[in-house]
């Protein structure tokens, strides 16, 4: 869920971007009109509306020199699930840790994903049972992966397709960047 902080930055990015409301809402696929109830805490808004608006804030942002790096975004604190751990088991790491996304890992390399978008399917599939059924029997396909250097732009381009990016250096991952921490460096 977006807070309030993070919606009040839209108003000072767009004004430092010396963008209209009107400018900014083309840019983002919105109405200017939801641009305007968001700037004064009228609405709250749809999560993928706001992520909308700050993809095309930061890719204003990112034309100018400077833009960020994939090693600058990224959660370093990495959780990693296993092929044979237990659903029941991961889910609680994810409500416990308040995330989103697992990479699963197999040899030191992403086999697969987990996301909490699948919990209800896999409760209505399973049931009791969820203690016996294992990451590799219900993941879905890896997050991609980028180098450290990777710049605002990509990593704003790739998270509009996938849920997280992994970020990988000489075959090691390093980190992971969801769109939460696309929203945190945006609002800093």
């Amino acid at each position: 869920m977006i807070n309030i902080f993070e919606l009040e930055k839209i108003k000072s990015l767009r004004k430092k971007l010396d963008l209209t409301q009107k400018q900014l809402a083309k840019l983002a696929g919105v109405s200017q009109s939801l641009i305007a109830k968001i700037e004064s805490n009228r609405v709250d808004p749809a999560y993928s509306k706001v992520i909308a608006i700050f993809q095309a804030l930061e890719h204003e942002l990112s034309k100018g020199d400077g833009a960020k790096k994939a090693k600058e975004i990224m959660t370093k604190h990495l959780l990693l699930a296993k092929p044979d751990d237990k659903l029941d088991k991961l889910m609680e790491i994810m409500r416990e840790e308040g995330i989103s996304q697992l990479p699963v890992i197999q040899n030191g390399k992403c086999i697969g994903s987990l996301s909490d978008g699948e919990f209800v399917d896999w409760l209505t599939k399973y049931g009791k049972n969820i203690g016996k059924v294992s990451a590799r029997e219900v993941m879905e396909a890896s997050f991609p992966s980028i180098p450290p250097e990777a710049e605002l732009g990509v990593i704003t381009e790739l998270l509009r397709f996938y849920k997280a990016i992994l970020v990988e250096e000489k075959g090691e991952i390093k980190g992971i960047i969801t769109k939460a921490d696309l929203i945190k460096t945006l609002k800093s």
